[in-house]
């Protein structure tokens, strides 16, 4: 290869990891290894005078940070406790009257915006530093990013104070969310899934030329760290002094005693369809500054404010059509698809209807108008049908006899309708083959949705144990157009690499129904080899703790039904007994994370606490022993404090992990 072809790959490889680390928040490989990259890209370009103004090593003047600098908060950044109705408020009220002993508190009320939190600090009046939420105490530096916000002023001319941390919200509104999304799918990358995704994805870019072509927005609402010469007394007078500084502040701030506040926050929960940013809730705070500071803080929430919940955003739209996926498990599942409508910044048009006792529940019908909710702002679902607007256009689902992938006549197991011809069905092959390649699973780069249907339509893999003998299609699969001869032995390296997998990952590979990452997990410590789990009666999964009848049962049932299949595999796998490690401290402890950490992905989490014997979970019961605590944890925080969980914060991660 000569000088400039290698300069030319260099730069499309650095360009690539730029993108997966900056953009996509999804690095593929090290610091240490990029640094290596971009230095000899550096020298090389410098031996040959090769320099190009559209070389990576060209752009924003340098080579692009690979982090943040992390920055305490002068006071923290707390999370809000939740109520979700008039006498769950009027309670908190109650609680405010008894610990400041006045009667007739006044209250603010505003939008609980959903974006990213920021802090700024002002020192004299001057812009100084801008940072992220983080785990409340400490976040990430983010001021050459804020200031690409146009609306942020760089000085405070209305009486600053020598110091001051002002908080808001950075978001994106909803037009500027949809044409960006449009921008990255035109260039060929992965879309933003919300605005709040968004927002929080570009500010966290560590390239500000990216983060200046994207049209960020701000509403400023709080105050943290403050000098003794800051002269406002209440929330009232910090509104007025944030608009005489030109800080945006939103238009919907009511105040007002505590009768007055529902009626308050039904006003802004009835503008939400007309707003063009995200909101899922109203902030509801005492206004007087004096009393906030008398009711103090409880754990990492304020006693002096509360978030008042609304309901799942929800509109009408009209059913186009019924149709049924056939899942990996061959459970057939009906949904519908709607005409398009927004909701909680994303467009839906499909929705799934679950079951068949779904479908009866809701007689929904071709051309229906139907109710769509995002539950919990996330998941779509049909809620009701409208059948006073029926006009007689509507016409009934035709529920299929036969698999809609292979043709099989379906059977009816309980609310489901499932296709038993397994892997000769080519969905259930193609589902199970996703998932058992898959990251969490086997964890073989290189096979995405394109190649992996060229695989199964030219009957290249029938079963799974066929993957690992691709070899003889070497050539074919080289002439296939789309697939460079490169990208097909970088795919047959990863399949190599996965041919040892531990038993874990390979339980779990195996796609039986309702056996995830933590129950695999569970099964591998409990029969320590495949071939005890293969051999196991249901009286022998029952004697787990984590395993209910259902679950044993689907166990049993998937080494019955392909018991062929199965075999193939151990013919060319180098299945790992599981074995514990010698600082097993957490040995079977049942343990939970939420939220997001400053230090470690979830995943890296998960793995750590296998290593060390734990059982990580994904929900909170009465035998989860430990809830380990990030920022912004949801609903899992009240859950475990119901329960008594021992909590752990990211402070003390470490030391409870002993790493």
């Amino acid at each position: 290869m000569s000088v400039n072809d290698e300069i030319k790959n260099l730069r499309l490889l650095v360009e690539k990891h730029n993108k997966l680390y900056h953009q996509d928040d999804a690095p593929e490989i090290s610091d240490e290894e990029y640094d290596a990259l971009y230095q000899r890209l550096q020298l090389l370009e410098k031996h040959k005078g090769n320099i190009d103004t559209t070389s990576p090593t060209a752009k924003v003047g340098s080579k692009p940070k690979r982090a943040f600098e992390k920055h305490s908060h002068l006071k923290p950044m707390l999370s809000l406790n939740n109520v979700f109705n008039e006498e769950e408020f009027l309670k908190f009220d109650e609680r405010v009257t008894k610990w400041t002993g006045h009667s007739l508190t006044e209250y603010s009320v505003e939008p609980k915006f959903d974006g990213l939190g920021i802090s700024i600090s002002y020192e004299d009046g001057v812009l100084n530093k801008a940072v992220t939420r983080g785990d409340g105490q400490t976040g990430e530096v983010v001021t050459e990013n804020v200031l690409t916000i146009k609306k942020i002023p760089t000085t405070l001319k209305h009486n600053p104070p020598k110091l001051l941390e002002i908080r808001g919200e950075i978001f994106f509104r909803l037009n500027d969310f949809q044409k960006l999304n449009q921008t990255i799918k035109n260039s060929g990358g992965k879309a933003f899934v919300s605005p709040r995704n968004a927002a929080a994805g570009t500010m966290r870019n560590l390239d500000p030329k990216i983060v200046k072509d994207r049209p960020l927005d701000v509403f400023f609402y709080g105050i943290g760290g403050q000098s003794e010469d800051f002269s406002c007394k209440s929330q009232s007078e910090f509104i007025e002094f944030l608009q005489k500084n030109n800080l945006p502040v939103n238009d919907k701030i009511q105040f007002g005693v505590a009768s007055s506040i529902p009626n308050a926050v039904k006003a802004v929960l009835d503008s939400r369809d007309d707003l063009d940013y995200e909101i899922d809730g109203a902030v509801v705070k005492v206004n007087d500054f004096a009393n906030q500071e008398k009711l103090g803080a409880v754990s990492k929430a304020p006693r002096w404010a509360v978030a008042w919940k609304f309901p799942s955003s929800e509109k009408y739209t009209k059913v186009n059509e019924v149709l049924f996926s056939v899942g990996r498990t061959g459970v057939v599942t009906p949904f519908a698809q709607i005409e398009p409508v927004l909701l909680a910044g994303a467009n839906i048009s499909n929705v799934s209807l679950h079951n068949m006792d779904e479908l009866d529940r809701l007689d929904i019908k071709i051309n229906d108008t139907v109710l769509v909710k995002r539950a919990g702002d996330v998941i779509p679902q049909i809620t009701k049908v409208n059948v006073d607007v029926r006009d007689g256009s509507e016409k009934n689902v035709n529920v299929p006899n036969h698999c809609p992938s292979c043709g099989n006549v379906l059977k009816t197991e309980g609310p489901f309708l499932r296709c038993d011809n397994g892997m000769k069905c080519p969905a259930q092959l193609f589902g199970f083959f996703e998932h058992f390649v898959s990251r969490k699973a086997m964890n073989i780069e290189g096979l995405g949705y394109k190649i992996n249907k060229h695989l199964i339509n030219l009957g290249y893999v029938k079963e799974a144990a066929d993957l690992f003998k691709l070899r003889k299609y070497e050539a074919e699969l080289k002439s296939l157009e789309g697939f460079g001869e490169k990208s097909i032995d970088n795919l047959f390296e990863s399949i190599e690499a996965s041919k040892a997998p531990s038993l874990e990952m390979f339980i779990n590979s195996l796609g039986i129904p309702e056996v995830g990452e933590t129950t695999a997990s569970a099964l591998a410590r409990f029969f320590k080899t495949f071939d005890k789990l293969k051999k196991a009666t249901y009286e022998d999964l029952m004697q787990m703790d984590n395993i209910g009848g259902v679950v044993a049962q689907n166990i049993v049932d998937f080494f019955m039904r392909d018991p062929v299949g199965v075999k193939a595999l151990q013919e060319v796998l180098e299945i790992k007994n599981y074995e514990v490690a010698a600082d097993a401290h957490l040995d079977n402890l049942k343990i939970v994370i939420t939220g997001s950490f400053q230090e470690f992905s979830r995943d890296e989490l998960k793995q750590i606490i296998k290593n060390k014997g734990g059982v990580p979970s994904a929900s909170i019961s009465s035998k989860t022993d430990y809830l380990i605590l990030g920022e912004n944890p949801g609903s899992k925080l009240k859950k475990a404090q119901e329960f008594g969980v021992k909590l752990i914060t990211e402070e003390k991660l470490k030391d409870f992990l002993k790493i």
